[in-house]
């Protein structure tokens, strides 16, 4: 196990993480806590087209470092997830076996093993990564960890607020508002 520092606050990886994708341990990830992944028809079919397996080479919850590492699969005819963006991390994708299709702000893409994607933390950085052939779809993605985080889904007007210290995520529609002192006991 990797140990951990904690130092002026930083959390700190003591060691080098070496993982094989062909290895990889592909699985749902206990940290994810995506409702929409597990909800189901009473047949116990997915009722979305995002599915996907994720197995988590880096992680600051898991290793104390700066930087997320995921493996990624996707089934074929699937997508990681909806169409959105980030705010506050950056994200690269490595294709490594498998095509599909990449929506961005500027329309869709096409991209296959060896392809390198790069996406900035703001709205021209938005994407959806779509498994459009017969096999599976697999991909490294390293990005940044930035908390708190703010997702916007623009298909759907929302926006999900990821915050530490777990991986906790909440999701509310754009146009929803509440006043800041809602709820705060203030008299007038």
């Amino acid at each position: 196990m990797n140990s951990i520092y904690i130092i002026g606050g930083i959390y700190r990886m003591e060691k080098i993480i070496i993982s094989n994708a062909n290895d990889a341990e592909r699985k749902w990830d206990s940290n994810l806590d995506w409702g929409v992944f597990k909800q189901s028809d009473p047949d116990g079919k997915p009722k979305h087209s995002f599915e996907f397996q994720r197995s988590t080479i880096s992680a600051p919850f898991s290793t104390g470092g700066k930087l997320e590492v995921y493996f990624y699969t996707i089934p074929p005819g699937k997508s990681n997830y909806p169409y959105h963006y980030h705010t506050a991390n950056e994200e690269i994708f490595c294709i490594m076996s498998g095509q599909g299709t990449l929506r961005t702000p500027e329309g869709e893409k096409i991209v296959s093993e060896g392809d390198v994607i790069v996406m900035p933390a703001n709205e021209n950085g938005a994407h959806r990564l779509t498994n459009t052939s017969n096999a599976p779809l697999v991909y490294l993605e390293v990005k940044t960890s930035v908390t708190p985080e703010i997702c916007v889904d623009p298909d759907s007007e929302k926006v999900t607020l990821i915050a530490p210290p777990k991986f906790w995520a909440k999701a509310y529609k754009i146009d929803s508002d509440v006043d800041y002192l809602d709820g705060e006991g203030c008299s007038e």
